[in-house]
Formats: structure tokens, C-alpha cells, sequence
């Protein structure tokens, strides 16, 4: 096991999340990408599972979820139930090697030689604790870790009624979970939880929150010095070998409002793509915001909803 270069503490992310702001949708020339992630499928419920943490899992907003399911409420789950989900999302690609976390879709892509590794859902900061975006590289990584409450969350703590602790020590208790991979950034990095139906969500304070068995995977098969990007792309564009056209559209939750259409319209015509898309049809991919990638491309005749093709990705299990 390779020893962490910093002290673990969490006060120095707080501080630069706090010191950027929340982040903005990125300028200059948008991104075209080639590669969807993930599928539409049933999910069979588990005990203790509710809608907040099954869309979380999934990385699927509620109206989507909405959408496929009716208006189902966590008080009508039961274990053994079966429901549809969704995962798919335009996959940021940016190289051939390294992870890449987009805070739109909450979710962790591990690329190697090219390839897409894994996909993990993350738990990122909350409006008023935002991830910072950056570029970044894993330096170590520490198993059991100690969390040094920052005095920041303490005051959280009293504020709640809840009792004051200073030092959490390895255990259940622990919010870190059982392994850390620490960042270049001092004080930020990736970690488990003991809280795992946060995963998927704007929770944390800042780092990066894993499923615990996504967090042990990455402790072990990433290597020090793997690039680290994170990103905030609330719209993302694909295109297919075959020219079709992928829009993928979520709530710019950081900046607290909906992403507008004359936004998106600049980013298609940017990414050089205006002419091949419906207009209408972004207009409904604007409107609905279910932030999963839709056919935008335009056509003789709207087509019916887009069916997975061979040129999309894996789901994040696999």
C-alpha cells in the first residue's frame, strides 16, 4: 500500500470548492463524443432500497424515473419488485488513459488503452459545498482511514443537535469508509461511505463519494499518477459512426436553474453540428430535462425512440 503524501483532512476541498463557486458550464468549442454509456433495464428492489437511492445508483434523475415507472413512491417499493431504470449517459471521453468524473451525471468513467473500464456512480458535493472542477492525479491511497472533522461540520453537527465529534476513527461510523484514494489537490480525493444511498446524489462536502465495493476496485487497480479529471457538463453532444446526432440535457443544478434552450442551440452550432439536427426535437430534449442522451438527429421522418446500437457502451457493473 502506497502512503498518502498529505495528512488526511478535508479542510483544504472545502476551502476551494468554496473559493470557485459553483461550477459553470464549459466554454469555448463543446465537446463531440463517440460513445453512449449504459442501457434502459428492469431492476429488482432491494430491501432497505427507496427512489432517492435506487435514482442515485443509477445516476437518473426522478422525472425520468417518473417517466418509466409512474408516479411511484418509496412507501410502495417492496423487496423483490421490479422497475425500470436507466443509466445511459454520453460518455465524456477526453483521452485514451485516466478517469473522468462528470458532476452533471454524477458518474466516474475509467478509461484504459482506450477503452471504457468501468463506470461508477459518485456522490459529489452539495449547491453549497460544490466539487471544484480541475485536473488531477492519484498520489496514494490509505486503507481504514481517520476523518478529522473540519470545524465547519462541527458547527453543522451542533447546529443539528447532533453530538460534536472532532476524530472519527476506522469503522461503520466512519463516513470515509474503508478506503481513500487521495488526489493531488491536498485533502481531496475519493472515497467509500458508510452511507451508500447517498451515492448518485449532490451530498458530500466536497470529495467524492464511491459504493464501497467501487471505492475497494479503484483502491486496488489504479495506479499513482492516473489522470483525474473532473468536469461539469450539463450538456453533453454525441455523434455515431453513422452521423446521428446524441443530446443529452440535465438541470445546471450548481448555478440553481434550467438549462435554456438558446444555450444549447449556441453549443449544437459551436460543435459544429446545427445543420444536422431537428430543432424541435432539442426543443423537447430542453424541455423534458431527463438527462439521458436522446436522438436529436434531423430525418426524413421522426424516427420512434432511439434503440441501443452497438457503438454504446457497457452498463456499470460490467
Amino acid at each position: 500500500m502506497v502512503a498518502m503524501r498529505t495528512p488526511l483532512s478535508w479542510p483544504a476541498v472545502l476551502v476551494l470548492g468554496l473559493a470557485l463557486g459553483a461550477p459553470r458550464v464549459e466554454a469555448g468549442t463543446p465537446h463531440v463524443y463517440d460513445l453512449i454509456g449504459g442501457s434502459e433495464r428492469e431492476y429488482t428492489v432491494a430491501p432497505g432500497d427507496t427512489v432517492w437511492s435506487i435514482t442515485g445508483r443509477f445516476t437518473m434523475n426522478r422525472d425520468l424515473f417518473s417517466t418509466l415507472n409512474g408516479t411511484l413512491e418509496s412507501d410502495r417499493l417492496r423487496p423483490g419488485m421490479r422497475v425500470k431504470v436507466s443509466d445511459r449517459h454520453v460518455v465524456p471521453r477526453r483521452g485514451t488513459d485516466g478517469i473522468v468524473i462528470d458532476l452533471a451525471d454524477r458518474t466516474l468513467y475509467w478509461f484504459e488503452r482506450a477503452h471504457l473500464k468501468a463506470r461508477f456512480p459518485v456522490g459529489i458535493g452539495r449547491i453549497d459545498w460544490a466539487t471544484p472542477p480541475g485536473r488531477y492525479r492519484i498520489v496514494g491511497r490509505r486503507e481504514d482511514p481517520i476523518w478529522r472533522v473540519p470545524a465547519s461540520i462541527q458547527a453543522e453537527m451542533r447546529a443539528r443537535g447532533e453530538p460534536v465529534v472532532s476524530v472519527v476513527g476506522p469503522g461503520p461510523d466512519n463516513p470515509l469508509g474503508k478506503h481513500w484514494i487521495q488526489l493531488s489537490n491536498p485533502g481531496y480525493g475519493l472515497h467509500g461511505t458508510n452511507a451508500p444511498a447517498s451515492v448518485g446524489k449532490y451530498a458530500s462536502h466536497g470529495c467524492l463519494r464511491l459504493l464501497p465495493e467501487h471505492a475497494e476496485r479503484l483502491f486496488h487497480e489504479a495506479r499513482d499518477g492516473t489522470a483525474v479529471e473532473v468536469v461539469y457538463e450539463p450538456v453533453k453532444i454525441a455523434r455515431d459512426r453513422l452521423g446521428s446526432v446524441f443530446l443529452e440535457v440535465h438541470h445546471d443544478v450548481y448555478q440553481g436553474k434550467p438549462v435554456e434552450f438558446d444555450t444549447v442551440l449556441a453549443r449544437l452550432q459551436a460543435a459544429g453540428v446545427g445543420d444536422r439536427v431537428d430543432w424541435s426535437r432539442v426543443a423537447e430534449v430542453v424541455a423534458r430535462t431527463w438527462g439521458t442522451p436522446e436522438d436529436v438527429t434531423l430525418r426524413a421522418e421522426t424516427p420512434g425512440p432511439a434503440e441501443p446500437t452497438a457503438w454504446e457502451g457497457k452498463s456499470p457493473s460490467e
